[in-house]
């Protein structure tokens, strides 16, 4: 059973746990009848542990109420209905079922991924099979179908887990197996932050439990609440960074390349590295020591002039320029490159109290076509 209780998602694990309980108003009974209120105490610990940012308890009592408990974990998530707390319950789980894939066979993690997604997955064959590929693919373990590698890269935002960059054989992407297992820790992933779940009315011992993780979620959301940026500053961001601002004060991770550019436009404006580091404190992954490491590292190069943000043609080439991806407009843009030009524009327009941007036309020349 251990195996189970490591993969939430699996289709035997689904299947004993839907033996236990059919549906959740069963799982509510259950979990709340005689010796199985245990079940309620380990998902508990198991939100906090992945609110923490602890790493994810197995529990392994025999018992086979044991696979009750993620369902349980993420029904107290949804009754509390707070995205952080679904985003870091994500992120947690995530982490925990790529450290155990790493320890597993490579026939059991071809079976998961095909059984639980229905992807289509290959073995390259055995060292010796592999000798015989074309060198670039000698060290790819297994090749996925390219669709179901396009269900999970696109939130990997590193340039590798672009499909422009693979090598694409007929349709089939070879990957390594570290790859493989992120792509499969991913798809849980997304599948705890894509679920909603109707939560019946939840009885003591249930309602007794969420008001304790309520309580040290909003303990959570004190220590780690984002430094807030005046007004008048923020309306002169452009849409980029606000789109990245507003995710990352609302606790959303943001990848590396948002995280780089956010930090290294709010350091250029004249925040300080302490207040910078303020507004990623509501990350589900946030840790201290590493984040203030590398604002210090953005904001100390060339002697204390510190790394210039991307401009706008890599914004739009890493996927994180709403404007070009067509989800909002602002006119400035196209007669700016770069995200500090616009601030500059708009902070200035801002200040006069200036609404109408009919000046661009005659007073500047357009840059980009958007």
């Amino acid at each position: 059973m251990s195996q189970q209780l490591k993969y939430p998602f699996s289709v035997v694990t689904r299947k004993a746990a839907q033996k236990l309980a059919r549906d959740l108003r069963s799982l509510v009974s259950f979990v709340e009848s005689g010796t199985n209120t245990y079940i309620i105490e380990a998902a508990e610990k198991r939100v906090l542990a992945a609110l923490d940012q602890s790493e994810i308890p197995l529990v392994h009592t025999g018992e086979p109420g044991d696979l009750l408990i993620y369902p349980t974990a993420r029904l107290i998530v949804e009754k509390i209905g707070d995205p952080r707390l679904r985003e870091y319950q994500a992120e947690a789980e995530s982490k925990a079922v790529n450290k155990h894939l790493g320890k597993e066979k490579e026939d059991f993690v071809v079976h998961l991924c095909q059984s639980a997604f229905g992807w289509h997955v290959e073995s390259t064959g055995t060292i010796i099979e592999r000798a015989k590929l074309p060198i670039q693919l000698r060290t790819f373990d297994f090749k996925l179908r390219y669709e179901d590698f396009l269900e999970v890269s696109p939130e990997f935002h590193q340039s590798p887990w672009k499909l422009i960059n693979r090598y694409v054989d007929k349709g089939w992407v070879p990957v390594q197996r570290l790859e493989l297992n992120r792509l499969i820790s991913g798809k849980f992933k997304l599948l705890i932050l894509h679920s909603t779940l109707d939560v019946p009315t939840l009885p003591q011992r249930l309602t007794e439990a969420v008001q304790r993780v309520e309580t040290d979620l909003r303990g959570k959301i004190r220590t780690t609440k984002p430094v807030k940026i005046t007004g008048g500053v923020v309306s002169a961001f452009p849409p980029c960074i606000s789109n990245m601002h507003d995710d990352a004060t609302q606790g959303k991770n943001l990848s590396h390349e948002a995280r780089f550019a956010l930090a290294s436009f709010l350091l250029k404006i004249g925040m300080s590295e302490g207040e910078v580091l303020g507004v990623f404190k509501a990350a589900p992954d946030f840790v201290r020591g590493l984040a203030e490491y590398q604002v210090k590292h953005i904001a100390s190069k060339a002697a204390g002039e510190g790394y210039t943000p991307p401009g706008c043609s890599k914004l739009q080439g890493n996927s994180l320029c709403p404007v070009y991806l067509g989800i909002t407009k602002d006119p400035l843009c196209e007669y700016v490159q770069h995200p500090l030009a616009f601030y500059q524009t708009r902070a200035w327009e801002v200040s006069k109290g200036i609404d109408n941007h009919s000046w661009y036309a005659t007073k500047k020349r357009k840059r980009q076509s958007l």
